[in-house]
């Protein structure tokens, strides 16, 4: 028999579910919703794993409804321990995580193209995933690479679905999460920034603004660059990319610290009962029904976690939807352990196949990057940081990054309309998907086909192909570093072991289409015409030097030395038809799955001309509206045994109940 106490606590546990209210006993326990492993129920309606930029939103967003419980199972720590490495937005110049037990510490394997090098992927493995490392840059898409994105999700049928994905809808929802701040007089007495408050969000949990200080020789960034022949973009973010600014940050003005998913979403809020968020919990499978619905759907049951590899496996029950949102590393992963991807892959890993879906871990794609350095005689924020003086230890010293971008098209690139480029890879499209392609599916084949198209056809006459970034963090040097935006070459990522503590495999095919390192090259040279603009500012070259001036030489510097990455991973579970090796529908959930979704930057089809944390947020609001409109069961037994479909809240008593009950089993 339950004692007295109990029963009151259990009665009075129900009674705030349904309003809304939580009692002070759980609140006490569950502060902020971090919990140990004793505190963890046997079911969650829903399951996150991923406590990175994206799960965190959606876990703060579902809670809002009371009724609703949510479970965030993160394989990092909390971060709390060095928490002022991370909140210091200078500390991811002058005291990275990179490279530390916070950092999966990915590398690829040795790529061809570039003379077997391998190449290090970076990624956050804390809570806020990689938006507790990143550089806090915010540069939203442009509305043609957005619409390009609905557009290419259209064909899937659910035409209102898919314009979601569109400019109009996503806007809105990239909006959604932020709290815009225009810079300071004294900022912009420094450097000209322009900006449209209009294009951002006010009200929202993740600060945008700008550092508190400007380096001197950032002042010169928008002339040189009109010098150069690309024009000043006088509002950044309201759909048009090509042009030079100073970049909005996620930096939070009123104490300049990192603004990121976890001090944004999750650290502000009111203690709530219903959200739990385990640290140091590696998702290692999910646990597939065999019983089909009526449309030929599975369904996850249980969700499998680990605290380590040699740790006993503990299982949590679902009751309504699993979300994946381990990024275009960890969520494909996750399926390919639980037996959802490619035959061929999971065979050669021996992991028993429940569902043959094969474009999970297909068209990675990423972001390469390499950079012309100069001497300079200008103080740079290196030189003030290695001074330690009084005003290098300040807060608003320690907020400046690297804000100084640039995007420029083909055009520029080439001075001059880039037809014969285009047409030339146009018309490498079938022996690209000949031979190009990881993969024997058609349907992999058939998306790739429809990707291509999008980056030769609506992508090269107008969009930006490469960004432009300014840095001057090292003590007396200034780069120029130019990226490919939207690459041609196209890999995956795979697992080659049935144990989910191994590293996934990346194999990006760096450089496997000639179009990315000829757009490279001309991005050196064009660089070059950047810091000619600059004049006496800028001294003398140092990198690549004086010596590397034909095409040849440029390109062999690319591949043998120079040729790096942005960071910026996607397509992995790419937002596809499924005729064309898609993973997932537009309303985020996975082919053949019936109540599993993946809400990261794994799904975004293409590369965007940007940086990838904006759209990733926008992802992450429009995932949790949709879930909280359309939220789908667990099938338990036969498909006739449950409705599929169940608008959230409808359960909300029955739901409290069984928590409780489990609660206090």
């Amino acid at each position: 028999m339950w004692s007295r106490d109990i029963v009151l606590l259990a009665f009075a546990f129900i009674a705030s579910r349904a309003s809304g209210t939580p009692t002070p006993e759980i609140q006490e326990i569950y502060a902020r919703g971090l919990v140990g492993e004793s505190d963890i129920q046997k079911s969650y309606d829903y399951i996150i794993a991923g406590g990175g930029l994206a799960g965190l939103v959606i876990a703060s967003r579902l809670t809002e409804d009371a009724s609703t419980t949510v479970l965030v199972l993160e394989a990092g720590k909390s971060g709390d321990e060095i928490a002022n490495q991370i909140n210091t937005p200078a500390g991811t110049y002058y005291s990275s995580i990179v490279g530390t037990e916070y950092d999966w510490q990915y590398v690829t394997v040795p790529q061809p193209n570039l003379n077997n090098r391998v190449v290090g992927w970076p990624r956050g493995k804390i809570l806020g995933g990689s938006s507790a490392m990143n550089a806090m840059y915010l540069v939203r898409p442009s509305k043609t690479e957005l619409d390009a994105w609905k557009d290419i999700i259209a064909p899937e049928g659910d035409s209102s679905a898919a314009s979601n994905w569109g400019w109009d809808s996503m806007y809105g929802y990239m909006k959604k999460a932020e709290n815009f701040t225009a810079p300071s007089p004294t900022l912009s007495s420094v450097v000209n920034i322009s900006y449209d408050a209009s294009t951002h969000g006010s009200g929202g949990p993740m600060q945008v603004s700008y550092p508190g200080i400007m380096i001197d020789i950032v002042g010169n960034w928008t002339s040189s660059l009109e010098a150069a022949g690309v024009a000043e973009l006088t509002n950044p973010n309201g759909g048009v990319t090509l042009g030079g600014f100073i970049t909005p940050s996620s930096i939070n003005p009123a104490n300049w610290t990192r603004s990121y998913s976890r001090s944004a979403y999750i650290d502000p809020l009111p203690e709530r009962s219903n959200l739990h968020i385990l640290p140091e919990a590696t998702v290692v499978r999910l646990d597939i029904s065999d019983n089909q619905d009526s449309a030929g759907d599975l369904y996850v049951r249980n969700v499998e976690y680990a605290t380590n590899p040699t740790a006993p496996r503990r299982t949590i029950k679902v009751n309504r939807e699993v979300i994946l949102s381990g990024g275009p590393l960890g969520s494909p992963k996750i399926l390919m352990h639980s037996g959802v991807g490619p035959r061929d892959v999971l065979d050669a890993a021996s992991v028993p196949l429940k569902l043959e879906l094969p474009g999970v871990g297909q068209n990675l794609q990423d972001h390469l990057t390499a950079g012309v350095v100069w001497s300079t005689p200008l103080e740079t924020a290196g030189d003030i940081h290695d001074s330690q003086s009084d005003f290098a230890k300040s807060a608003e010293f320690l907020s400046f990054i690297n804000d100084a971008v640039a995007f420029v098209n083909s055009t520029t690139l080439f001075s001059g309309p880039a037809t014969a480029f285009q047409t030339q890879i146009i018309n490498a499209l079938e022996d690209s998907s000949k031979t190009l392609v990881s993969s024997n599916s058609s349907e992999v084949i058939e998306g790739y086909k429809a990707i291509y198209n999008t980056k030769a056809n609506k992508f090269l006459p107008d969009v930006a192909q490469l960004e432009l970034r300014m840095s001057v963090i090292s003590p007396g040097v200034v780069s120029i570093q130019s990226a490919i935006q939207h690459p041609m070459s196209v890999g995956r990522t795979y697992i080659n072991s049935s144990n989910p503590f191994d590293p996934v495999i990346i194999d990006p095919q760096y450089f496997s289409h000639f179009a990315d390192l000829v757009t490279m090259r001309q991005g050196v040279k064009f660089v070059r015409t950047v810091g000619a603009a600059y004049g006496a500012t800028f001294g003398t070259e140092i990198s690549p030097g004086p010596t590397i001036q034909t095409d040849q030489q440029i390109e062999e510097w690319l591949v043998s030395t120079a040729a790096g990455t942005q960071f910026h991973p996607t397509g992995s579970c790419a937002m596809l038809p499924k005729a064309q090796g898609g993973v997932v529908n537009a309303k985020l959930q996975v082919y053949g799955l019936g109540n599993v979704r993946v809400a990261d930057s794994a799904v975004f089809p293409f590369e965007f001309a940007a940086h990838l944390a904006s759209a990733t947020y926008g992802v992450a609001e429009l995932a949790s509206s949709l879930i909280k409109t359309n939220s789908y069961d667990v099938q338990l037994n036969s498909a006739s045994s449950t409705s599929r479909f169940t608008n959230c809240g409808l359960l909300a008593l029955s739901t409290a109940m069984i928590f409780v009950v489990q609660h206090l089993l």
